[in-house]
């Protein structure tokens, strides 16, 4: 009996041992598995952007960096997020550092112009959206924001040329026509700026800023019944500001 005691107890410290380690080594391949890595941080980041959440955005890149000190697309992103949030000298910290590891990263230089014009910077700004588009020249959006920080600065020349070369690589981009009109105007290019308010409300027919801003390039240059033709359609859409000016215009 003394020898089957023994082996009963060999045999539980055996299974109790054997256990003991199994769950050790599950809980270690678990730990490995589920273990953040530069990569996966910065696509959970991406994630989050997705869904406006730029405190996580921050928080997934800053883990991200502090794995793979050199990561420029986490430096980048998490730049963006602190654009985002207001935090621009933490925006331009974040950018200059990706440009830093990664000069040729058009996105950094282009989103460091965005922060540079939100601190009315222009020339500077214009100076980081032109080497962002000397770097990727295909992308119509970097050529709208540079258009719109060349305008900040009078160079309206500039701005309208790069407004047009936005649209020629985006056809259907509203928003440069849009800005467009409004600089033709300034310069005082009347027949072009009717043009880009009438090609604004052919891709978007209920475009009221658009209806207004051409019933007021109309009016001031003499056009008044057609003006108020404009108005008329903008205040079917329904705009208050439309039934002011009418109210002006239309008597």
């Amino acid at each position: 009996m003394a020898t089957l005691k023994l082996s009963v107890r060999m045999k539980m410290n055996y299974e109790i041992k054997t256990g003991v380690f199994t769950f050790s080594f599950l809980l270690s391949a678990l730990c490995l598995y589920s273990q953040d890595t530069p990569a996966s941080l910065l696509k959970s980041a991406r994630q989050k952007e997705s869904s406006n959440d730029f405190k996580g955005v921050i928080d997934d890149c800053s883990k991200a960096i502090s794995l793979k000190a050199d990561f420029d697309s986490a430096y980048c992103l998490r730049g963006i997020a602190f654009l985002k949030t207001g935090e621009l000298k933490n925006a331009t910290d974040d950018l200059s550092k990706t440009i830093k590891i990664n000069p040729t990263y058009s996105e950094a230089y282009s989103m460091r112009g965005i922060v540079k014009a939100s601190r009315e910077d222009f020339i500077g700004a214009v100076k980081d959206l032109s080497k962002a588009i000397e770097l990727n020249p295909t992308n119509p959006k970097i050529f709208y924001n540079r258009a719109i920080a060349e305008a900040y600065i009078s160079d309206y020349s500039d701005a309208i040329d790069d407004l047009g070369k936005a649209i020629e690589l985006k056809p259907t981009y509203i928003e440069a026509y849009y800005s467009r009109a409004y600089w033709q105007d300034v310069s005082g290019s009347y027949y072009e700026a009717i043009d880009d308010y009438k090609k604004v409300i052919e891709l978007n027919p209920k475009h009221i800023e658009a209806y207004i801003g051409m019933a007021t390039v109309k009016y001031m240059n003499g056009e008044k019944e057609s003006a108020c033709v404009d108005l008329k359609k903008a205040i079917e859409i329904g705009s208050i500001k439309a039934e002011e000016l009418s109210n002006i215009f239309c008597k």
